[in-house]
């Protein structure tokens, strides 16, 4: 019975001393993400560095050179960015003319595009790369890694599609078997091994191998977080779910001290936390994930994270709708307790004030009983001033109807044209569905991938949104244009060339009239990337004949 007692004691123990090691950890993370931006500040001061460096090149070695670790910094940061430069090396005469930088390139623009989740344009890539990949071991090893990683995350996101997910997953595997026979760097060979052992489903041998890795203090970063990211993953096999969240928040922490916006570790944490009912961190977890996701432009992330936010987003209101409700039942509670006990004092006081004024009372009545005439009289001509402010009143009230009416009027028509709207959609597609179907029926494969590539379609829908979000916008404010200029330099003020009801520029001021302010908003809204929306606004602002909080003050007065 002591035995027994003793075990459920350490057990418990035990189990109280993960559960503190969890908040510990989430604490630090708490704390971690409150300052991401103090950390992405020092990434982008090393890219500053890079850039300048770049910039003053004079050979294209060196060119090439800076770009390559350009391409490193922004990789996992800004893949748009990483693209630029690796376009700028390959641009060099060294690359061009030496096969085996060329190959990496190649394979390093894969990994990009993978990235960004174009994994069509990764293939091409990777398909390129793989006729001179075989002519050195590093090059063949960091070819295999990039393979692994696409169709890895091409499986995660065609797992729809259940036969072309498992065929993806085969291929990974391959790759990742292929890894562990050219892999020369023991500890990253240790990392894939432990990794194959998990996707078989055997945590035991994951955890041992996990076991042997002997670290460092020069140890890079990123494979530290994949070791911790790994741990989670031999946890979440065995059915740990609590050791499986502290290594996933050890893996986030990593992620975010080394200041990148590509990762996985804490959207799969907030999911987890959301299982437990810790909607609050779970919240903002996922809306941290979504935030750096869009400005990596890490197009799987993005999926990932809008298949759970809408759940967590509805369990994280009702759970603010209910502490709300509950702060003002409080708030009541309170205040009624305040109005009482304020009730009872003015009652004691006013008493007082009656006793002590008793004795002067009578000889007061005549003198109060003239004054009450006099006040009377004054009061009838409040009221009378009070019925004539009351006719102003209703004449207001009668106008704010009219107006209320006209918006109705204004939000049933464009109901009406939204569901228009969608519906010429909803045809459009199916439509497109149905030609792209009879040309892969009849083995019009040209054909098909003509269609596929053309872009016509999309930019003649993005011309037709902007018209049509620029004709409802200036319906509902018609004199936008003309009070907007108002806050410019006569010769700095912006007119819409002909055929056109608002340039771009207006259209973003439009979007932030409207209360849309995030730049990644307006920049997924408008279909261009944030560098083009800052340096608008920043172009605009520079125009005003107001200070930026002035100019951001008149502009939602207009």
């Amino acid at each position: 019975m002591n035995r027994l007692i003793l075990s459920i004691a350490l057990l418990l123990t035990a189990a109280f001393s993960h559960a503190q090691k969890l908040e510990d950890v989430l604490s630090e993370l708490d704390k971690v993400i409150e300052h991401k931006l103090d950390y992405r500040s020092t990434r982008q001061k090393k890219i500053d560095e890079l850039k300048e460096k770049f910039n003053n090149s004079t050979t294209d070695e060196q060119r090439s050179e800076m770009a390559q670790q350009l391409y490193k910094q922004y990789s996992h940061y800004m893949a748009d960015s990483a693209l630029f430069f690796l376009d700028a090396e390959a641009a060099c005469n060294n690359i061009k003319e030496d096969t085996k930088l060329l190959t990496q390139n190649y394979i390093n623009k894969a990994e990009v595009f993978a990235i960004i989740g174009a994994y069509d344009t990764a293939e091409q890539y990777i398909n390129k790369a793989s006729a001179t990949a075989h002519t050195d071991n590093t090059l063949l090893t960091r070819y295999y890694h990039v393979c692994r990683t696409l169709y890895g995350w091409k499986a995660n996101y065609m797992q729809r599609v259940e036969q072309t997910a498992q065929e993806l997953l085969v291929i990974t595997q391959q790759y990742r078997d292929s890894i562990i026979a050219v892999e020369t760097d023991t500890l990253s060979k240790t990392v894939v091994v432990a990794d194959n052992y998990i996707q078989k489903g055997n945590s035991n041998q994951a955890s041992a191998t996990l076991n042997n890795i002997s670290l460092n203090d020069n140890q890079e970063e990123q494979q530290l977080a994949y070791i911790q990211y790994i741990k989670s993953e031999v946890a979440r096999l065995q059915g740990n779910t609590t050791e499986q969240m502290i290594q996933l928040a050890i893996t986030a922490q990593n992620d975010i001290r080394r200041g990148v916006t590509e990762y996985s570790a804490l959207q799969e944490l907030a999911k987890l936390l959301f299982d437990k009912g810790d909607l609050v961190r779970s919240y903002n977890y996922l809306l941290c994930s979504m935030e750096d996701a869009t400005t990596c432009n890490a197009r799987l992330r993005s999926v990932e994270i809008s298949n759970v936010y809408p759940i967590i987003e509805k369990a994280y209101e009702e759970h603010e709708k209910a502490s709300q409700s509950r702060v003002r039942l409080l708030l009541i509670g309170v205040s009624l307790l305040a109005i009482l006990l304020i009730g009872g004092l003015v009652f004691l006081r006013h008493e007082m004030k009656k006793l002590t004024a008793a004795r002067g009372q009578l000889a007061e009545t005549n003198k109060q009983l003239n004054s009450a005439n006099e006040q009377l009289n004054i009061a009838n001509q409040q009221l009378n001033t009070a019925n004539m402010q009351l006719g102003e009143k209703n004449l207001q009230l009668n106008e704010t109807n009219s107006q209320l009416l006209q918006m109705d009027h204004i939000k049933e028509e464009y109901f009406a044209i939204y569901l228009g709207k969608c519906r010429h959609y909803i045809d459009s597609l199916e439509k497109f569905r149905r030609h792209l179907l009879k040309l892969a029926k009849n083995n019009q494969h040209t054909e098909l991938m003509k269609t596929l590539k053309d872009d016509s379609l999309m930019e003649k829908d993005q011309e037709q949104f902007y018209s049509d979000f620029d004709n409802a916008f200036l319906d509902i404010h018609p004199n936008f244009v003309d009070k907007f200029n108002e806050l410019l330099r006569p010769e700095e003020r912006i007119l819409p060339k002909k055929g056109e009801r608002l340039t771009t520029e207006l259209r973003i001021f439009a979007l932030i009239r409207l209360g849309v302010k995030d730049t990644a908003e307006i920049a997924h809204f408008l279909n261009y990337s944030m560098p083009t929306i800052y340096n608008y606004r920043s172009r605009v602002k520079a125009k005003s004949i107001y200070n930026k909080d002035e100019f951001d003050k008149k502009l939602d007065e207009l």
